[in-house]
């Protein structure tokens, strides 16, 4: 069996077989520091943040993501760097044979997902990490990461509609799939712009009796010219970030709640300074990522309909009057009309194509969104065609943006780049 072999049983909700598959593997998970992060949108930025800071701030830390953009071992760092080819395949096939057992105790084989998390887990214990950033596959209470007991921070990103088939129909659902990372008595920050999301992440706080920060009342920030400003607990002051899109700031300021808890808990013993330079040094790609300036090309993973809005925002300040060719390739259970709705602004031309997975929607149904938007747009399926044909439209002043899905961008970015030197990311 390979680990792609995984992928054909796609997504499976709960934790048991997560546990039983650690418990064969002799619970790797056990005895790491987490942070734990969850969310809609921003919640890799958020882990990027983190990890950056820790470390800076002289921790071996671990940081486990998803989805990846162009090599699964981007999935898996420790201290920025990607797990080794060997150590990657090693740890695959120690847990494709634990998965065989898994097979025999409870009748299936464990997802893909779980697998990778397993891998991740041995990874870091073997390694021996002083800390490892979590980031959340999908919701949050019967996600995978979820095996873990007392984080030391717990952060929920902001909160939106997005795979509603799965985590429920409205915000207040979906928030409380989120929420479920919250264990009883430890920490959670968090920041979000749907009142709903605030008021149901606070009353499963307080049902299990964790300590909350909130963005708003416990701290507060905003953005400044080269950052933010952020005022809270143990800390009032500006931090530069590096060139990126405003709403990172809402990213950065999650982050940062979670440091200066453990900051002013003594859990971490780290300087101003060092606070600073993580953020300013902070990279993560894919998100509106500059990868030429003539012509204009920029990559950003925006999926539902949230980031789609913030990211038109962000262009249209940044590049005032700029006409866009938007490469869109989405996934399914997405919001597909809203999306497009939020990107038809930035629009001279569409070009609709399908990520190369198989949870990619049909590229007619994107069409059809945009075509029922009054918008200019073509559709070629596979992605390569698109993503040439979309060059050869954006030409002289008209940028590209190519988004949708993280997928996508990572199909584009490696065959905008090459491959060489990616681990570099």
């Amino acid at each position: 069996m390979k680990l792609e072999s995984l992928e054909k049983f796609g997504w499976r909700f709960g934790l048991e077989t997560t546990q039983t598959l650690l418990s064969v593997l002799g619970n790797p998970q056990v005895g790491l520091r987490y942070i734990h992060v969850a969310g809609s949108n921003g919640k890799g930025s958020t882990c990027a943040f983190t990890a950056s800071f820790l470390k800076q701030a002289g921790y071996k830390t671990g940081l486990y993501t998803s989805p990846h953009l162009c090599d699964i071992r981007e999935r898996f760092r420790i201290n920025g760097a990607w797990i080794s080819t060997q150590d990657f395949d090693r740890f695959s096939a120690k847990v494709l044979t634990a998965c065989e057992t898994v097979k025999k105790q409870l009748g299936h084989y464990p997802t893909h997902f779980e697998a990778l998390t397993a891998i991740a887990f041995c990874w870091f214990q073997e390694q021996k990490v002083d800390w490892v950033v979590l980031e959340v596959g999908l919701g949050g209470r019967l996600d995978a990461t979820n095996v873990i007991q007392n984080p030391a921070v717990s952060l929920i990103a902001p909160v939106g509609l997005e795979h509603q088939a799965i985590l429920g129909k409205t915000v207040e659902k979906i928030a409380w799939e989120k929420a479920g990372i919250i264990k009883p008595g430890e920490f959670v920050a968090t920041v979000q712009y749907e009142p709903a999301a605030y008021r149901t992440i606070e009353k499963v706080a307080r049902e299990k009796a964790a300590l909350l920060w909130k963005a708003g009342w416990d701290f507060d920030y905003g953005p400044i010219p080269r950052g933010l400003h952020w005022e809270g607990p143990g800390f009032s002051g500006d931090v530069t970030l590096p060139a990126t899109p405003h709403y990172q700031v809402t990213n950065a300021a999650l982050a940062l709640a979670g440091i200066q808890y453990l900051r002013t808990n003594d859990h971490l013993m780290t300087s101003d300074r060092t606070l600073q330079k993580s953020f300013s040094d902070m990279r993560w790609p894919g998100r509106v990522e500059v990868v030429s300036t003539d012509p204009l090309v920029i990559l950003d993973g925006a999926h539902n309909p949230d980031g789609a809005k913030a990211l038109t925002a962000y262009l249209q300040k940044k590049y005032p009057g700029q006409r866009w060719v938007v490469l869109n390739g989405q996934l399914q259970d997405k919001d597909h009309r809203a999306f497009v709705k939020a990107l038809k602004p930035l629009a001279a031309l569409a070009v609709v194509t399908e990520p190369s997975i198989d949870r990619a929607e049909k590229g007619e149904k994107v069409f059809s969104c945009w075509e029922n938007q009054g918008s200019r747009a073509l559709l070629v399926k596979d992605w390569k065609k698109a993503l040439t044909l979309a060059q050869a439209k954006a030409q002289g002043k008209t940028g590209l943006l190519i988004t949708g899905s993280l997928y996508l961008v990572g199909d584009c970015r490696g065959e905008l780049m090459g491959l060489k030197g990616l681990e570099k990311i």
